[in-house]
């Protein structure tokens, strides 16, 4: 198992590609303390966090993240008697940040994804493929 990495300050600064195009959505029932290892990456775009679970409890995110925070009540309210196609309690929240993103691209992660130790460009496979053509032979 790779160690997440405790000196996130040292990380070179990453070049926001796509920064007008992409927002990363982020399902959570707890604080969002993890985002200070994401800062070097995540900082640049804008968040979207779906709160799953009591709508009651508060949702602390690091400053300087740019970001929209919802909970049930939100969906319950911008979604009327169609809320419940979010379902809850299995992180499928995540599909009403998908729905409010305005954005080309979304990407999104986990609540407890931890940044490796490796000094890697953890955005590089995923603006790869945006660059690839997917047709229909991509499967065979």
């Amino acid at each position: 198992m790779v160690e997440p990495a405790t000196d996130t300050k040292s990380a070179a600064k990453v070049v926001p590609l796509l920064k007008d195009e992409l927002d990363i959505v982020i399902p959570t029932i707890r604080n969002l303390d993890f985002l200070e290892m994401w800062r070097p990456f995540f900082e640049p775009y804008h968040l979207i966090i779906v709160q799953d679970g009591d709508p009651s409890k508060i949702i602390k995110v690091p400053e300087g993240f740019d970001y929209e925070l919802y909970n049930r009540n939100d969906i319950n309210k911008i979604l009327g008697p169609k809320a419940s196609c979010i379902s809850f309690k299995d992180s499928a929240c995540r599909c009403f940040g998908y729905m409010v993103s305005k954005k080309k691209y979304i990407f999104t992660i986990d609540d407890d994804c931890f940044v490796s130790s490796f000094d890697l460009c953890f955005f590089s496979p995923f603006y790869y493929f945006l660059g690839c053509s997917a047709s229909g032979f991509w499967f065979f």
